[in-house]
């Protein structure tokens, strides 16, 4: 703690009259996760954040953060084509003021910051993350199709909310990604309600693909809805077409459609908190998938929390299904 202090108190006296900040904040997580091809085990994490703020003598609003337990740039994405590691992951920096707020790193782009994932719905969550790793979930959407790195901007009035974002190839072989996003929120007969909707394209290949000569683009479309209710309830619903078109190439026209339904609930009352959530992958020419995720959670106070995670994930076509599962304790510093 001291050197949080001495380096608050540096940057204070670099800035002047304007205000820094540098905080430390931390998680660890202990227990056992196993499933139906996973033999139990112990289960250990532990995740440390940095989080820098300032403001300019006229109003402008600075920060980064960096989470030292993503920050290892070891991570790739399937449409990654040279699996390229993603550059300072887990590093973010943000620029806000009248004009909105302009975000760069590893961070959401438009379509995820629109929409609310089915996960994301009254989820206290689990050590292992096992309600949302099923095979029925969609989560990032297409982010992370290039290096990870993401620029957004995004603008607020009143209950709306706006954003565009890009993600771009690094070797240039490829055209840039872009999304847009827009949510609502208001409240109806003392119902908080969001409403999201997102839309996303990527260059997913070139004529350089693997050496095959083809050119994948793939486009996402999606809708959220979420309600919160005063007695603890929440529910919500999130639909995604996901559009894959392949130009060139022995795969030449073999273009697919991809419907996602994703469902989530969750209910929280005094320490206890429950989640269930469940998602469908479904298409024209490609096999069926879904799943469900269930998580529980107890908050013990002072940021301890007891937390076990459930999936059954299922190959509709094969009728072949497995789960994980996982139980432990969960600690905010």
């Amino acid at each position: 703690m001291k050197k949080v202090l001495l380096a608050s108190t540096a940057l204070v006296g670099f800035a002047g009259a304007a205000a820094a900040e540098v905080t430390i904040t931390g998680s660890a997580e202990m227990g056992i996760y196993g499933g139906s091809e996973i033999e139990t085990q112990f289960f250990q994490d532990l995740d440390v954040t940095f989080s820098m703020s300032g403001e300019t003598d006229g109003g402008l609003s600075f920060g980064a953060s960096v989470d030292l337990d993503e920050s290892d740039g070891s991570g790739t994405n399937v449409f990654s084509t040279a699996f390229e590691p993603y550059d300072d992951g887990g590093a973010t920096i943000f620029v806000s003021g009248g004009f909105g707020t302009v975000t760069m790193g590893d961070t959401d782009g438009a379509m995820d910051w629109a929409l609310t994932e089915a996960g994301n719905m009254g989820n206290p969550g689990s050590i292992a993350d096992d309600e949302t790793s099923h095979a029925g979930y969609l989560g990032a959407y297409l982010d992370g199709a290039y290096d990870g790195q993401i620029v957004r901007y995004d603008y607020a009035v009143g209950d709306f909310g706006f954003a565009i974002s890009t993600e771009m190839d690094d070797s240039g072989d490829r055209d840039a990604g872009y999304a847009l996003g827009l949510k609502y929120a208001t409240m109806v007969s003392g119902v908080d309600m969001a409403f999201g909707f997102g839309y996303q394209t990527v260059d997913a290949g070139d004529d350089d693909f693997f050496g095959t000569g083809f050119d994948v683009d793939v486009d996402a479309v999606g809708v959220s809805a979420v309600a919160t209710l005063a007695s603890g309830f929440t529910g919500g619903i999130e639909i995604t077409q996901i559009s894959v078109e392949v130009d060139g190439g022995p795969f030449d026209g073999d273009d697919a459609d991809i419907m996602h339904y994703g469902l989530g609930f969750g209910y929280e009352t005094g320490p206890l908190a429950m989640h269930i959530n469940y998602g469908l992958f479904e298409g024209d020419d490609i096999a069926d998938f879904d799943g469900i995720g269930v998580a529980v959670g107890y908050d013990l106070g002072g940021g301890a929390s007891v937390l076990a995670g459930y999936n059954n994930s299922n190959y509709l076509d094969d009728e072949d299904d497995y789960d994980t599962f996982s139980l432990g304790l969960s600690m905010s510093f």
